[in-house]
């Protein structure tokens, strides 16, 4: 045939080095930017949008990583557009506060990918090495306050440490993430000692009933008795000054 001959053999390499090239065509849509690599190693980190050619594999690569995006990641449990093997894999947000209480813990972390090139290559699944680094200074950051002040007015300063903390490991580990809030969406006890926790809320709210009725009676009291007493003290200045003076009557 004339796949035999010298000249068909050409051809057929020809059309499969066409194909071959023609394969390396790829466009970067206008959220992306594009990471090109060649033997591995990256050429350019930032190929702008648009329609590009590069060589295709084993020789090269390229791919697209969006860069305008927020995405999200759940800490404390699995949301419902997390992979559904990752619910059997988390384990329950529980954490030790600083006054060794447990609480149940849930937060969604904002993000956005900074840099593409060190996204896609510093992990094989860099959302994972996300999910620990935040998982770790949520622990570090609630293990440092108390079990009210996480109830109350410290929530604030737990997702700002958190914030904080978790970025500097993640630049550390150059992931190329950029962290853009953290929100607690939940911040309680655990279901099976809720109502033990409450009794000890309760009784804390008593004792500052009892103290604060304490203080509001001692209010009450105290003017009257500085007014009683500084009556007598007076009546008896008075009581004295008019025997004195009657004494140094007689005595005259």
């Amino acid at each position: 045939g004339w796949l035999s001959r010298p000249a068909g053999v050409a051809t057929l390499f020809f059309v499969a080095l066409g194909v071959w090239l023609a394969s390396g065509v790829f466009t970067v849509p206008a959220t992306s930017l594009g990471v090109t690599r060649l033997f591995g190693a990256v050429t350019d980190s930032a190929v702008t949008p648009g329609v590009h050619w590069w060589w295709p594999a084993p020789v090269g690569a390229a791919a697209r990583v969006e860069v305008t995006s927020t995405f999200t990641l759940s800490i404390g449990y699995a949301a419902p557009e997390d992979d559904p093997a990752l619910a059997s894999r988390l384990a329950l947000g529980r954490w030790l506060t600083g006054d060794t209480n447990i609480l149940e813990l849930r937060a969604r972390v904002n993000y956005r990918i900074a840099d593409p090139a060190r996204w896609l290559l510093s992990s094989e699944n860099p959302r994972d090495v996300m999910r620990d680094v935040v998982g770790s200074a949520v622990t570090e950051a609630a293990s440092a306050l108390p079990v009210d002040d996480l109830l109350t007015s410290g929530r604030l300063r737990l997702a700002e440490r958190v914030m904080t903390r978790a970025q500097g490991v993640l630049d550390a580990y150059g992931l190329g993430v950029q962290i853009l809030g953290v929100n607690l969406e939940s911040v309680e006890p655990p279901a099976d000692v809720v109502a033990a926790f409450q009794a000890v809320q309760n009784a804390k709210a008593d004792r500052e009933r009892a103290v604060s009725e304490a203080q509001a009676y001692a209010n009450s009291v105290l003017p009257v008795a500085r007014g009683e007493s500084e009556k007598r003290v007076s009546e008896s200045l008075s009581f004295q000054a008019q025997r004195v003076n009657a004494a140094q009557g007689a005595a005259e």
